[in-house]
């Protein structure tokens, strides 16, 4: 079976609540899920206060997941970008901004939407390498599994495989342009909601998929309710979407979601 989490936002604790009550690691938070294959789509720090242990933990259980003959494969989150944005072009000026007669640096952008300095400070190599190799979308059977409910992913490529490879000739560039474009291009977010069925559809045409399923915007903020009361995904535009942001930073309790089983052939993931 494939299972699906949402953005996490350096919420170890929880994270760690919510695999050992789903059953995929142990009280010594070893990989206890067997041949499960786990995805986590993007926003592992920032908000909360230990992302950097949130990475470190995903990048352990890939290891003992793939021992066991399971997977845990993780996605890029727009937090994901600024954080390794702000660990390239620290004092850089944001280029946008300045040419708003702003000065703000990247490292500045970052702190302002939730950077927390010890993260940035317990930044290794290592884990620069692991944030850097996250792949923006896979398809799993004909499920589409993304962090943003955004188009933008269509303005670097026709399909799957040249976005991801796109992305991630960006994220090991020193194109701080194509940085700034990327990283507010990554803020958006309605589309689906906004464009409807028929846009969605579209949508999934183009990259072969029949579903999609993202994070990004809580979706307490759009049930109009609180964190605490998110149980499950929301599902909308006729079951086409699936938004599982269980605002974990807010106190959510977290979910995960089961993927269809009928096909598991995986697309645009190493």
């Amino acid at each position: 079976m494939h299972y699906v989490i949402g953005d996490v936002h350096g919420c170890l604790q929880p994270l760690i609540r919510l695999l050992q009550r789903e059953g995929f690691i142990g009280e010594g938070l070893e990989w206890t899920g067997g041949q499960a294959q786990l995805w986590f789509l993007g926003d592992y720090t920032d908000r909360g206060p230990n992302g950097i242990g949130v990475i470190e933990l995903l990048m352990r259980l890939e290891l003992e997941a793939a021992a066991a003959g399971g997977a845990v494969h993780a996605l890029l989150g727009n937090h994901d970008l600024m954080l390794l944005a702000a660990q390239h072009f620290t004092e850089v000026e944001i280029p946008s901004f300045k040419r708003q007669g702003q000065s703000l640096t990247f490292y500045e952008i970052w702190r302002w939407v939730g950077g927390k300095a010890r993260d940035f400070e317990c930044l290794s190599e290592a884990h620069i390498e692991w944030l850097q190799n996250r792949p923006a979308l896979a398809l799993v059977g004909d499920t589409l599994l993304m962090h943003a409910d955004s188009l933008f992913y269509l303005e670097y490529g026709e399909n799957l495989a040249q976005i991801n490879r796109n992305l991630a000739d960006i994220l090991r560039s020193d194109r701080v342009e194509a940085w700034d474009v990327l990283a507010e291009q990554f803020t958006d977010r309605f589309s689906f909601l906004s464009g409807g069925r028929a846009l969605t559809e579209e949508f999934l045409q183009q990259l072969g998929a029949a579903r999609l399923v993202h994070g990004h915007t809580p979706i307490y903020s759009l049930m109009g309710c609180a964190p605490q009361e998110v149980f499950h995904p929301l599902e909308y535009n006729e079951g086409l979407c699936f938004n599982v942001d269980h605002c974990l930073w807010k106190r959510g309790p977290g979910f995960v979601l089961a993927l269809p089983e009928s096909s598991y052939s995986v697309q645009g993931h190493t």
